[in-house]
């Protein structure tokens, strides 16, 4: 049995998507709470059974994404549920294994969310980051550089997601990042928020995410091929593309949104 962190809330919107269905018979990955790292909790596990690999793993589920990157390092985890930046990862490769990208780079575009009461208040043809304050963590490597290099009036750091998403809504920041959903509104709401995309503008996040899988960790090599095996399997099954347009991720109604990039003349 391997232990595996896992963030709390995300832990259980994929156990809604999953119910009593075995991992390799799920096709179907829409469902209310479909997001990018839910149905990534999904395809990590339905890549290493592909792959060869049948590990029985025990979720342990709080708030870890700030301390995951170390754990893998240290081989004290085997390797993480939740993609992550290339950028973020590279430094690392001496301990860690990096697999073929989930989301390849030019894929990744974040809406910018703010409260109900705020969304008719920004018009997206002039809406520039640096008149708004922004909540992000410094943990999210090509979040924060982004929105540095965009010059919001104010960034802020929180380290929880639902904090920042608390925040947003009560107004006592303007925005921040998040993927998008399959909800046309690309709400996420919650116990004690609600926040919701501004319409017509997303921003460029322009990075490749991966898999990984800490090299230190006794079955790290293994689990590495056999996760390589697998994900080969679900992009040549059009599954990975699949599950991240069943979320919203992957989205053609935003496709002739405004882009805020960092080369956005806005910005220059």
């Amino acid at each position: 049995m391997i232990d595996i962190t896992v963030e709390t809330d995300i832990y259980f919107y994929a156990k809604d998507i999953i119910g009593k269905t075995p991992i390799l018979d799920i096709t179907d990955y829409s469902g209310k709470n479909a997001q990018r790292d839910v149905v990534e909790f999904i395809l990590i596990q339905q890549a290493l059974l592909l792959g060869g690999a049948d590990i029985q793993f025990n979720f342990i589920y709080g708030n870890y994404d700030a301390r995951n990157l170390k754990l893998l390092n240290e081989g004290l985890l085997l390797l993480s549920f939740d993609s992550l930046w290339l950028s973020a990862t590279e430094q690392y490769k001496d301990n860690l294994y990096i697999s073929e990208p989930l989301i390849r780079k030019g894929e990744y575009y974040a809406g910018v969310f703010t409260s109900e009461q705020n969304v008719a208040n920004y018009n997206a043809k002039t809406l520039s980051l640096s008149d708004m304050t922004i909540v992000s963590s410094k943990d999210w490597h090509v979040d924060w550089v982004t929105l540095q290099s965009l010059k919001p009036k104010k960034l802020v750091h929180e380290s929880d997601w639902i904090v920042m998403a608390k925040m947003v809504s009560r107004g006592w920041i303007d925005g921040m990042l998040a993927p998008f959903k399959k909800q046309h509104n690309f709400s996420y709401i919650g116990p004690d928020y609600k926040i919701f995309a501004i319409p017509n503008v997303k921003v460029a996040l322009n990075d490749s995410r991966h898999f990984v899988v800490s090299k230190k960790h006794p079955l790290g090599q293994q689990t590495f091929e056999a996760l390589q095996r697998g994900l080969k399997i679900l992009r040549d099954r059009g599954l990975i593309e699949k599950a991240y347009r069943e979320a919203g991720f992957l989205n053609d109604d935003v496709k002739d949104w405004r882009t805020i990039k960092v080369a956005d003349p806005l910005f220059d």
